[in-house]
């Protein structure tokens, strides 16, 4: 596709992370790089019949909210909300959840959206592909830079925690000491603790150079190294090779220890997951007795807010499953269940309490419709993708329940994610 330049006015930011602008031909043009109602020069990356997606090349006119980014080449890939104020994020991330669910008609009451004061530095887990520079004849971290297939040289990232940017840059150099070439890498996750230990989980495409990885546990707290069929997706494994060090990780959340691993589902910003964890407390009260946490992961959730009440975990992760069952090996009136949610549509009843934090695509209906036919007393969802939980709110509401409370919070700052806790009491 030849290349298309053009000037254009962007009229806000919308729900993803782009800018809306409308084109002189009609067509709406999504922009990467630009923030509202500000003049920008793009290129098209994607055209289609009624819209186009572009990169933002030149700003003319820049809005009185944008900064200059902390990381001015990588911004795009990691963190693309790092070109405007930090209270403006807040502001527009308070709009578009607003807007989303006055769309689906569906009326909240919103508690102050909750953004932590810490914008920078936050993540616990990175995950990296790598690239060879037939230049420097090193190879480094690399992430596909947004809107295009190439891939983009990470050093350090700002967003990422120094425990990680720091494992990232030994990483790198053992490897390039030690002359592994980088068509046999594939991926790495990096993740890291509160208090500084740090893990890797290391995917190879060539079982042959394991031998070259001798010495590489001796930088990391723990360390796996796997092998991942070259034709599957990034960070995925086929084959566990080696372990070193611990294997397991250790962090705190209300004042309850918590183990995970480095590819277990855990939260990557704990400050923020505090606090939607408090509102969830602050919801469950004395009679609710039977409590249910369906996509459970390690049981971060149910563990944190059941207190003494029954609890059964729920989720189809192997890996989860089994380190949930060490999170609650203290407490009494816990059951830990390894099933998908929807087949597991049998421990919903009337006097459940049940709580949900489904990935991004949300609700399978056919949970909906088990919570709609038993009409559980409360249910308690926390999305991180308010689109799709707007979705299931709609269907929920429409068959009866109440929502009773209702908070945006910016778990991810300086990107476009956005998290929402609904709580629905039945009111029939």
């Amino acid at each position: 596709m030849a290349k298309i330049t053009l000037p254009v006015t962007t009229e806000k930011l919308i729900n993803g992370g782009q800018a809306l602008a409308t084109l002189p031909d009609g067509k709406k043009c999504f922009i990467w790089g630009a923030l509202d109602n500000e003049e920008v020069e793009i290129e098209i990356s994607k055209n289609k019949k009624d819209w186009c997606e572009a990169v933002t090349t030149k700003v003319i006119n820049p809005s009185p909210d944008r900064i200059t980014p902390v990381d001015p080449q990588s911004y795009l890939s990691t963190s693309p909300w790092q070109i405007m104020q930090y209270d403006h994020e807040k502001s527009i991330k308070n709009g578009i959840l607003s807007e989303l669910y006055e769309r689906a008609k569906i009326n909240v009451s919103w508690s102050d959206f909750y953004q932590p004061t810490d914008d920078l530095h936050y993540r616990n887990k990175m995950e990296y592909n790598f690239w060879f520079d037939k230049e420097t004849q090193k190879v480094s971290l690399a992430l596909h830079e947004r809107g295009t297939h190439r891939k983009l040289i990470i050093t350090d990232c700002s967003i990422a925690s120094e425990f990680i940017n720091s494992a990232g840059r030994e990483l790198i150099n053992f490897i390039n000491k030690n002359e592994i070439p980088a068509r046999s890498l594939k991926s790495v996750i990096i993740r890291s603790t509160e208090i500084g230990e740090v893990y890797l989980s290391l995917f190879l495409k060539d079982k042959s150079i394991l031998d070259k990885m001798n010495g590489l546990e001796d930088l990391f707290d723990g360390l796996e190294i796997l092998f991942s069929n070259p034709k599957s997706p990034a960070s995925v494994a086929t084959e566990l090779l080696q372990t070193s060090g611990k294997n397991q990780m250790l962090d705190l959340l209300r004042g309850n220890k918590f183990f995970y691993t480095a590819r277990s589902f855990f939260q990557v910003n704990l400050e923020p997951y505090e606090h939607a964890l408090e509102d969830i407390a602050s919801q469950i009260k004395d009679q609710d007795t039977d409590i249910i946490d369906f996509y459970c992961g390690v049981g971060s959730i149910g563990l944190s807010v059941a207190k003494n009440k029954k609890l059964k975990l729920v989720d189809s992760d192997d890996e989860s499953i089994s380190i949930a069952k060490i999170n609650a090996v203290s407490m009494k009136k816990v059951e830990v269940i390894n099933a998908k949610s929807e087949l597991a549509l049998d421990l919903i009843t009337n006097s459940s309490t049940v709580i949900l934090d489904p990935p991004r695509a949300g609700l399978h209906l056919s949970v909906v419709d088990e919570l709609i036919e038993e009409k559980p007393n409360k249910i308690i969802y926390l999305s991180c993708n308010p689109s799709t939980q707007a979705r299931d709110a709609k269907l929920l509401v429409d068959a009866g329940y109440k929502i009773s409370f209702g908070r945006g919070y910016n778990f991810f700052p300086r990107t476009p994610h956005i998290e929402s806790l609904l709580v629905f009491t039945n009111v029939q």
